[in-house]
C-alpha cells in the first residue's frame, strides 16, 4: 500500500506547494499523509514534513519535516525507518506539507509545517500553507512593531507570528483567528491548522486562488490540494472548498462554516494547464479534459499545411501529452501525434536558478527516428523566459534530432506580467512576453509579434493561444479566473498595487 520507491510522481513538475490532512479514529494518520504528500509530490519537491496529534504521548503535537523529495525524507528506501517514523509519529489526525518555496532559503526550519509549542494547550500549535502573502512587506514591518523578531526570510514565519498573536487575543477561537488572519492577509494562502487540543481545521482562502478539496468516507476526514491525492479514499462524494471557507475535521467527520466572507473567484488558470495533476478535478472541472480542450482550440489556430507524410507532432513532456494528442486530432491527422522528446530529468527549468540554458540540455533527450528529417510541431503549455523553448528547438530538435523545420505552439496566450500569489516570475524583465503587451489586442498576439518571438527561440513558425481560446477551453466564466499574468487583471488591492509600481520600474529601464 505505501511505496518504498523514490521520487514516485504523476507529473515531472516542481512548483508551489501541496497540503493535506486527515482524521482517521483508530488508525495511524501517519499512513494516510504520507500517501497523499506522496500523491502531490508534483506539488512540491523541496521538503516534506508532517505535524500529528496524540494526547497519549509527552509530545502531544509532534512534528517531523525534512528537505528532499517525501520518499526521501520519510526513509522509504528503507522498510524498516520508514515503519520506524511512521510509528514515532503515530496519531489519529494530523497535517502534511509537501514544499516548493517561493521565498527563503531551504533547511529543515524551512520546510513546513511551521509549529510554534507552548505550555498552554490552545497557543501550541502547528499549520502549513500553500500560496504566497503579498503585502508581506507590509506585514514584516506591523509584527516588528509589536515586538516580535523574525528568523527566516520566509512567508510562512510571518504568517506563524499573526497566528499566534490571534490564537492568544481569541483564546484559541480558530474561526475568529483566521477571520483576522483574511482581514491582515492580500494573496494566495491555503492552510491546513492543528493545536495541541486536537483541533484540526483547513481553511480555502477567500479569493479561491489555489485549489482545495475534501472527502469524509467510513474510514475518516481527508483534505488534499487536489483531488488525486483523495482518489484512494474514493472519487465519489469530494467536495470542493469554497472561497472564505473552512472545514473542521473531528472524529473521523467533517463540518464546514465560513471563516470570512468571499472575495472576487479568481481560480488561477495555470493549475489547469500545468500545475496539478493531469487526474485530478478541480472545483468540478477535469484538467484531462481541459488540457484536451487546449489541444483543439490550438488546431483552431493552425496556419501550416500540414500532411501526414511530412509532419509530426510532439509534445514537451509532461504536461503537454494530452495537449498535443486532441490537437493531432483536431488537425485529422490523429496517426502522426508521437513522442519526440523524453524528459531524462526532474524538476521544471523556469523555476531553477543557474544556467538554465544546461539545465534543460541535461533534463531532455530527442528521439531521433521521431524527428530526423521531419516538421516538427512541438507543443508546450507555456513559454515563461523562454530558454527551455529556445534550447529544445535548436539543440535537441534540429541539432541532436535532425528535425527538418521546428514549429512551436503554446498552450497559454503569452506570460506578459509577474505572479505575486505563488508562482516564480516575479519581474517584467525575465518574461519573453513582456516587451509584446502593447501588441497584444483583444487576447490575440499580432502575427509579426509572434514571428519576432518564433526567431528568438529558433523556432520556424510559434503560435500562442488566444484569451478567448483558453477560456473556452477552461469552460469557464472570465470573471472567475485569475489571469493576472495574461492581462495584468490582478484580483487583490496588493496584486494591483505591486503591478503599477513594477510596471513603471520596468517601462524605465
Amino acid at each position: 500500500m505505501y511505496p518504498f520507491t523514490r521520487g514516485c510522481q504523476m507529473e515531472d513538475k516542481e512548483e508551489h506547494c501541496g497540503i493535506c490532512a486527515a482524521d482517521v479514529p483508530g488508525e495511524n494518520v501517519a499512513y494516510s499523509l504520507y500517501q497523499m504528500m506522496s500523491d502531490l509530490q508534483h506539488r512540491g519537491q523541496a521538503g516534506a514534513g508532517i505535524s500529528t496529534y496524540n494526547p497519549a504521548r509527552p509530545i502531544i503535537l509532534w512534528t517531523y519535516k525534512r528537505p528532499g523529495l517525501v520518499s526521501e525524507v520519510f526513509g522509504g528506501a528503507d522498510e524498516e525507518e520508514f515503519h520506524s517514523i511512521m510509528n514515532k509519529y503515530s496519531g489519529e489526525r494530523g497535517i502534511g506539507h509537501n514544499r516548493y518555496g517561493t521565498s527563503g532559503e531551504l533547511t529543515s526550519r524551512h520546510v513546513q509545517p511551521f509549529e510554534r509549542v507552548h505550555g498552554v494547550k490552545y497557543k501550541w500549535f502547528s499549520f502549513g500553507f500553500n500560496g504566497h502573502i503579498a503585502n508581506r512587506s507590509e506585514l514584516e514591518e506591523r509584527i516588528k512593531k509589536m515586538g516580535y523578531h523574525l528568523m527566516l526570510d520566509t512567508d510562512t514565519e510571518v504568517m506563524m507570528h499573526y497566528i499566534s498573536k490571534y490564537v492568544a487575543d481569541t483564546n484559541g477561537d480558530i474561526r475568529e483567528t483566521f477571520s483576522r488572519i483574511a482581514g491582515d492577509f492580500d494573496g494566495a494562502y491555503n492552510i491546513t491548522y492543528i493545536d495541541a487540543r486536537g483541533n484540526l481545521a483547513v481553511m480555502r482562502d477567500p479569493w479561491g486562488i489555489r485549489p482545495l478539496s475534501v472527502i469524509q468516507t467510513d474510514r475518516g476526514a481527508f483534505v488534499a490540494s487536489e483531488t488525486c491525492a483523495l482518489y484512494r479514499h474514493g472519487t465519489e462524494g469530494i467536495r470542493h472548498l469554497e472561497p472564505g471557507e473552512m472545514a473542521i475535521l473531528k472524529d473521523g467527520k467533517m463540518t464546514f462554516q465560513r471563516y470570512t466572507k468571499a472575495r472576487k473567484r479568481s481560480l488561477c488558470f495555470f493549475e489547469f494547464i500545468y500545475f496539478a495533476a493531469v487526474t485530478s478535478n478541480i472545483d468540478g472541472r477535469s484538467v484531462y479534459e481541459t488540457r484536451k480542450r487546449c489541444g483543439e482550440e490550438l488546431a483552431r489556430l493552425e496556419t501550416q499545411n500540414i500532411n501526414d507524410r511530412d509532419w509530426v507532432v510532439i509534445p514537451v513532456p509532461n504536461t503537454a501529452r494530452p495537449i498535443a494528442s486532441a490537437y493531432a486530432k483536431a488537425i485529422g491527422f490523429p496517426q502522426i501525434y508521437d513522442e519526440g522528446l523524453i524528459a531524462v530529468g526532474k524538476g521544471r527549468t523556469f523555476i531553477d536558478e543557474g544556467d538554465r540554458s544546461m539545465k534543460v540540455r541535461r533534463k531532455f533527450l530527442p528521439i531521433p527516428s521521431v524527428i530526423k528529417g521531419k516538421k516538427v510541431i512541438v507543443i508546450d503549455d507555456s513559454i515563461v523566459r523562454s530558454t527551455t523553448m529556445a534550447t529544445l528547438v535548436k539543440y535537441h530538435l534540429k541539432e541532436l534530432g535532425g528535425a527538418r523545420e521546428v514549429h512551436v505552439r503554446i498552450a497559454t496566450p503569452p506570460i506578459i506580467a509577474p505572479c505575486y500569489y505563488g508562482i516564480d516570475m516575479r519581474t517584467f524583465k525575465e518574461l519573453i512576453g513582456a516587451s509584446y503587451q502593447d501588441r497584444i489586442q483583444n487576447g490575440v498576439i499580432s502575427d509579426e509579434a509572434q514571428e519576432e518571438i518564433a526567431g528568438r527561440v529558433n523556432a520556424d513558425s510559434l503560435i500562442y493561444m488566444t484569451h478567448g481560446g483558453l477560456l473556452s477551453a477552461l469552460q469557464m466564466d472570465r470573471n472567475d479566473v485569475c489571469m493576472a499574468c495574461l492581462n495584468r487583471e490582478y484580483p487583490t488591492p496588493k496584486g494591483q498595487e505591486l503591478d503599477e509600481r513594477n510596471h513603471d520600474i520596468f517601462q524605465g529601464c
